[in-house]
């Protein structure tokens, strides 16, 4: 077997495939963990751009590369988004499908007027490195040393994934013009490459395994609650005394007897 980069493509391609539908198979067991939905979406991108990128080699066309560039920055977007909802943070999909838009349309229009390779680099650089950035500051921020394993796992993904959305403007400042710059992944080089493949991989395995630690945390947070509560004995409430059932041989709490006269002391 032969580790060049088609190897390796084809290897993402699979491994994002089964990724999405082991998340989707999770998303409907646990229905309330909205973070596998977004996961499972951007897995399915990110297998769509890693067929892009196989399809050019095939039909070398400029739209299978900026499908695999649009495809691939949504994908990094969903993943940040779905790490935000993980934690009970906020999203907005709005604001990230305007970020790929202009990202679309600013790498489209590089492409269409030949824009020399420094530009296409700095904009894969521009647009990438924050949305990778932005998963390993979620992580790292959240102060919970119970997820202390798989928050270290999805945070060397996410410093791998940083420092492989800088590989297009580096190789453009060294001069290596032969060189691919779709989403820091050479043609060429499959050291790289193989790089790239195991920050997704680790990136891949470190998210499912925070949400199920996540998720075994706050249920045990949640039996330990319940626990405390049964043990604690209840108050004692007139109105839920009011409501027990009359005991047989003793007198009716509600019936009162007859009252004592007092002597007539005159």
């Amino acid at each position: 077997m032969r580790f060049d980069v088609a190897t390796f493509n084809s290897l993402c391609l699979m491994t994002f495939l089964c990724s999405a539908i082991v998340c989707m198979a999770l998303s409907r067991i646990f229905e309330r963990v909205a973070a596998f939905r977004y996961w499972t979406a951007a897995f399915f991108l990110m297998s769509a751009a890693a067929a892009c990128f196989g399809l050019h080699a095939v039909w070398p066309t400029r739209l299978l590369l900026i499908a695999t560039a649009v495809l691939g920055l949504q994908s990094r977007i969903l993943v940040w988004s779905g790490t935000r909802v993980l934690f009970g943070a906020s999203v907005s999909l709005r604001v990230g499908f305007a970020i790929t838009a202009l990202f679309c349309v600013l790498f489209a229009l590089a492409h269409k007027l030949n824009a020399p390779p420094l530009c296409r680099a700095a904009l894969l650089t521009l647009f990438f490195l924050p949305c990778r950035a932005l998963t390993l500051y979620e992580v790292c921020r959240r102060r919970r040393p119970d997820l202390g394993p798989a928050r270290v796992l999805v945070a060397i993904a996410s410093v791998i994934a940083s420092l492989n959305a800088a590989v297009p403007l580096t190789l453009v400042l060294m001069n290596r013009g032969n060189l691919s710059l779709l989403l820091g992944n050479p043609q060429t080089t499959s050291a790289v490459y193989a790089v790239v493949f195991a920050g997704d991989l680790l990136l891949i395995i470190g998210l499912i395994v925070l949400a199920l630690q996540y998720l075994i945390v706050e249920q045990g947070m949640l039996a330990n609650l319940d626990r405390e509560a049964a043990q604690r004995p209840a108050p004692l409430n007139p109105v839920l005394l009011d409501d027990a059932p009359e005991v047989p041989g003793l007198p009716d709490r509600g019936a009162q007897g007859p009252r004592a006269s007092l002597p007539d002391l005159t």
